[in-house]
């Protein structure tokens, strides 16, 4: 008699997918989702001289609210949180999620001391943390293979638009705050612009949370055979099935973050002290950068990916992402240390535009080759890995090498300089090395995963 466990897959794959208009639905608040959440992260970095004036902070200070406050939580959380989804609903640990990362930032405005800072921003890592790994997870479950590539570069360019909202929308509204206050008394209940701005950005999340327990949860697909989510002492083999592959790229999209954030973070002083602009107008280039160059990045990659795939270059995320990050890094070094900020403008956009390309790569290279019971764990692992170094390194070396190698708040641009310049080539050598234990496990993959060159399905 057949083990029942072996036709699972095939049943799987028999299945027909989610409706077009749901998956696209669905798709639809997962990227807003991820614009709530970069809107809520990303806008202290365009107040780094007001938090530092009202809480007497030095440069490595500031960055440990990024790196250690939100980036330690953010990088751990996601396991325990991935392990949730890959045993519960994905929609309703979404949901939970959105709703505390927009109460925490809503928090940080009302901070009295620098502790409580650190807490909000901790709890913001924390709720943050849930959106990408149950996301990348339920893409897979609405789209079929030869789409995944191009859904879930769109769901990355969430991350992208969020980025740029926050450094275009919270210029303007910290400008306008500014302009509505009251020198004695400040705006509402005393609060400073910049304390009103959390509070304003953080309504978005409020509003979308409960989209998620209306949505639809879609079946499961790619599953290992298990009536009941398998266990991870049950999965551990196959973490080990994939370890020689992980541990190179896992290394390698480390130094992805530890640039990104370091970009991310740091460029807004670097205009501010070098070449003199203000928060609105380094907010307003700097995000609608992110916005256009970003986004067409993220989405390039996915669809750079899709169209190598059905010609049949099984490692094409990686290769991809690899070469992709040589342009980066070397556009990423010169553009701090131009003589003049249009100058550095230009060198940004591409910047920009190779950095995002990786980030769309990445999962989509991680959901073609695990069973559906690891895809959010897995995807968790990743998170918590590439963001703890990320998050970490990123922003708290260049504040170190400011601080206490170049002894001046102007200099953040040689420091900028090096650690894009000496994280870009590492990422490259690992990226490439993880390939041809990819290929390996891309010829294992569980049947639904498979590539195919159909265009049915949602799309």
């Amino acid at each position: 008699m057949a083990d029942p466990q072996e036709n699972a897959p095939a049943v799987a794959e028999e299945t027909p997918w989610p409706d077009r208009r749901l998956a696209w639905i669905a798709l639809a608040l997962l990227v807003g989702a991820l614009i709530a959440s970069q809107l809520d992260r990303m806008l202290i970095n365009l107040v780094v001289g007001p938090v530092k004036q009202e809480f007497s902070l030095d440069d490595t200070q500031f960055a440990m609210l990024q790196g250690i406050a939100f980036g330690l939580f953010y990088a751990t959380m996601p396991i325990p949180i991935g392990m949730l989804a890959d045993r519960f609903q994905r929609r309703v640990v979404i949901g939970v999620g959105i709703g505390l990362f927009s109460v925490f930032s809503i928090a940080t405005g009302f901070a009295r001391s620098f502790t409580q800072l650190f807490v909000a921003r901790m709890g913001v890592g924390v709720g943050e943390a849930s959106v990408a790994p149950a996301g990348f997870s339920i893409i897979a479950d609405y789209f079929p293979p030869h789409r995944l590539g191009r859904a879930i570069s769109l769901f990355t360019m969430g991350s992208t638009i969020g980025t740029a909202g926050a450094f275009i929308g919270g210029g303007a509204v910290i400008g306008w705050l500014t302009e509505l206050a009251s020198p004695e008394t400040g705006l509402f209940m005393g609060a400073k612009p910049w304390q009103l701005a959390f509070v304003v950005v953080s309504l978005p999340g409020l509003l979308l949370a409960p989209c998620f327990f209306l949505l639809r949860e879609p079946r499961r697909r790619g599953l290992l055979g298990r009536e009941r989510p398998a266990s991870f002492r049950q999965l551990w083999p196959e973490f080990r099935r994939c370890g020689t592959f992980l541990v190179f790229f896992l290394a390698g999209m480390s130094m992805v973050t530890t640039v990104s954030y370091a970009v991310t973070v740091w460029t807004p002083a670097v205009f501010m002290r070098v070449y003199g602009w203000t928060a609105p107008q380094i907010g307003l280039w700097f995000g609608l950068l992110i916005l256009f160059c970003g986004a067409s990045g993220s989405y390039f990659g996915g669809w750079l990916v899709d169209r190598l795939r059905a010609r049949g270059v099984v490692d094409a995320p990686l290769k991809v992402a690899a070469f992709a990050f040589v342009g980066c890094g070397l556009a990423g070094t010169l553009a701090p240390l131009m003589p003049t900020a249009p100058l550095a403008l230009l060198l940004l956009a591409p910047t920009i535009f190779l950095k995002f390309v990786p980030f769309a790569c990445a999962p989509t290279a991680l959901q073609l080759i695990v069973p559906n019971e690891l895809r959010s764990q897995v995807s968790a692992l990743y998170l918590s890995v590439i963001s703890l170094v990320g998050i970490t390194v990123g922003p708290i070396v260049v504040g170190l090498l400011t601080d206490h190698v170049f002894h001046s708040p102007a200099q953040v641009r040689y420091s900028l300089a090096i650690v894009v310049a000496c994280a870009s080539p590492i990422m490259v050598v690992l990226v490439l090395m993880s390939c041809g234990a990819y290929r390996r496990l891309a010829a294992s993959a569980p049947a639904p995963l498979a590539p195919r060159r159909s265009l049915g399905g949602a799309g």
